[in-house]
């Protein structure tokens, strides 16, 4: 009985440690492919797009928890071909990105929407949103801000 128990045990551990190893393995990968990204575009001698935005940082200022605040950052092209925008990335799952999918034509515009979420967030918020494209360093970055005040407690007025 005390083989089996001593058994299972180590068949547990050796299965924490091999998963735990592939997610790191997995991590690295993920980390290798997006530097290799980057260099890509970065390495490239040909023509890049290039944002432009009308500002690259919002301030919501105070805020209630709960709530959902949204800003439009507008940004141009204003590189030598259309600008192409293949992933964006937010630091935290409660603020979400939202963006044209089209190729965006030198000299156009276009709008990239954020919503930040403050459910469960008090204090100064910073989120930052990261766009790869093909521009020079294969990405760009927008910040939002706001200081999350709690929220009121039922029954205290």
């Amino acid at each position: 009985m005390k083989l089996i128990k001593s058994l299972s045990i180590l068949v547990v551990m050796a299965t924490m440690l091999i998963s735990c190893g592939e997610e790191k393995k997995s991590s690295s990968t993920e980390k290798s492919a997006a530097v290799s990204t980057a260099s890509t575009t970065k390495a490239s001698t040909g023509p890049l797009a290039k944002f432009n935005f009308e500002e690259k940082e919002f301030n919501f200022g105070e805020i209630t928890e709960g709530d959902k605040v949204t800003h439009v950052f507008n940004y141009t092209n204003q590189g030598e071909v259309p600008l192409t925008i293949t992933n964006v990335r937010t630091t935290c799952g409660c603020t979400a990105p939202d963006w044209d999918r089209k190729p965006l034509a030198p000299g156009e515009t276009a709008k990239l929407t954020v919503t930040f979420n403050s459910a469960h967030k008090k204090g100064t918020q910073v989120k930052r949103v990261t766009i790869q494209a093909n521009v020079e360093d294969g990405m760009d970055v927008v910040t939002i801000r706001a200081k999350v005040n709690p929220k009121a407690e039922k029954g205290t007025m």
